[in-house]
């Protein structure tokens, strides 16, 4: 991130004391504390409340205190004096929020804190660094940004049905209570986002020291196979049968609540056999493991538990070994595309995978193939597949309990 002009982030420190208003920071809790409306008065001081409590202002003022401290501060900076108190161009400064995902704000407007200044400090730090360069530092912005953006919402809905639905609240007075109960939980819940974090993270980076190109003996020749994939992954899909229908016929919730179900099953059997979810679409969840077996066992696992579960319908699943592209949280590639195609024609109830992956799957009895026959794939020509069930493998060792 370029340099702004003369006070650069060596006096960083300083200048954030210096400033007036950072300074007086204090002084202007104190004046407002009558504003807060949540967590009574602080050492020293006393206010009488309201003779008639207003339940509109007195949620304003609450979203407003915890806006306060899930910001660090007030807003009491423009966006040009944050960027020269962080000792970055303005242009730059932009960059990184619009890389978070945050909405334009007027130049004269007071819409930014203390900790948005050390925010960017931070960040701009790493490229001075000579770490990494800018467009590599806004790209990981932009991934912490759409993440976090889905993560709220997901979080707050969570919420706000947990109070609808178990406490009997409206849904106004739900989203009233919300903040209080998000309040209470910040300190968890950051942690937990971090702890979660630290722990992919791990698990990504020992993936680094991984063999790729290991289990691919069959390097799949066929005439799609695009060998400038870099890594070798299982990849499979697996969706639930007559979802349009289902959903024409359910009740909002009622729907809600079984796409919950499903994906929540699905991440656990994911989670535990290794694997990882890449993304969910309502009735079709994508996901990845390292090992042909471990996919294979995730499918099969995923195909049994749904169909143990008598909350939900039928279910498809598809899957396939091969050279994938990894980019922006996704993957790529043509055995991306198999798996989907795979998923397509699966009858329900069943799991399908290629000739290629069966090959390597079958050297040993942990599974059976059965039923096979050849089809031809759009985009990818004849294609021969084969039906899996479960030989002598174990059963994947896991205690959903009521999922």
């Amino acid at each position: 991130m370029p340099a702004a002009p003369p006070g650069g982030a060596g006096g960083f420190a300083s200048r954030l004391a210096d400033d007036p208003r950072t300074g007086a920071l204090p002084i202007i809790a104190d004046q407002a504390g009558q504003r807060l409306g949540s967590g009574g008065p602080g050492p020293g001081r006393s206010y009488e409340p309201d003779p008639e409590p207003d339940p509109d202002y007195a949620t304003r003022s609450a979203a407003d205190h915890l806006e306060e401290v899930l910001l660090g501060g007030k807003r009491v900076l423009k966006r040009r004096e944050v960027a020269q108190l962080a000792g970055v161009s303005t242009l730059s400064a932009r960059k990184f929020w619009r890389a978070l995902g945050m909405s334009s704000v007027p130049e004269s407007e007071s819409a930014f804190t203390v900790q948005d200044v050390k925010a960017l400090s931070d960040v701009a730090g790493v490229v001075e660094d000579g770490i990494v360069d800018e467009e590599t530092i806004l790209s990981l912005a932009r991934a912490l940004g759409q993440t976090t953006d889905r993560l709220v919402v997901w979080q707050m809905e969570t919420m706000v049905e947990y109070l609808t639905d178990t406490k009997g609240l409206d849904d106004a007075q739900a989203r009233r209570i919300a903040l209080d109960l998000f309040e209470q939980m910040l300190d968890p819940l950051e942690d937990a986002l971090v702890y979660a974090w630290r722990h992919n993270l791990a698990n990504a980076l020992s993936r680094l020291n991984t063999n790729v190109a290991g289990g691919l003996a069959m390097e799949n020749r066929r005439g799609w196979y695009d060998s400038a994939m870099p890594l070798a992954r299982v990849v499979g899909f697996v969706d639930l049968v007559s979802y349009t229908r289902l959903s024409q016929q359910m009740e909002p919730k009622q729907l809600a609540y079984m796409v919950k179900r499903f994906q929540d099953l699905a991440y656990n059997v994911v989670a535990a056999g290794g694997g990882r979810v890449i993304k969910t679409v309502g009735d079709e969840v994508f996901f990845a493991a390292e090992t042909p077996h471990a996919g294979a066992e995730i499918a099969l696992t995923l195909m049994e538990r749904i169909k143990a579960d008598v909350l939900l319908p039928q279910a498809r699943v598809g899957f396939a070994w091969g050279r994938v592209l990894s980019r922006l949280g996704d993957i790529f590639g043509s055995t991306v595309n198999l798996a989907a195609r795979l998923t397509g024609i699966t009858r329900p109830g069943t799991v399908l995978t290629d000739l290629d992956t069966a090959q390597i799957i079958s050297r040993t009895d942990d599974y059976r193939f059965d039923h096979r026959r050849d089809v031809p794939l759009q985009g990818l020509g004849e294609v021969t597949v084969m039906e899996m069930t479960r030989g002598e493998a174990k059963a994947m060792d896991l205690d959903l309990g009521e999922a």
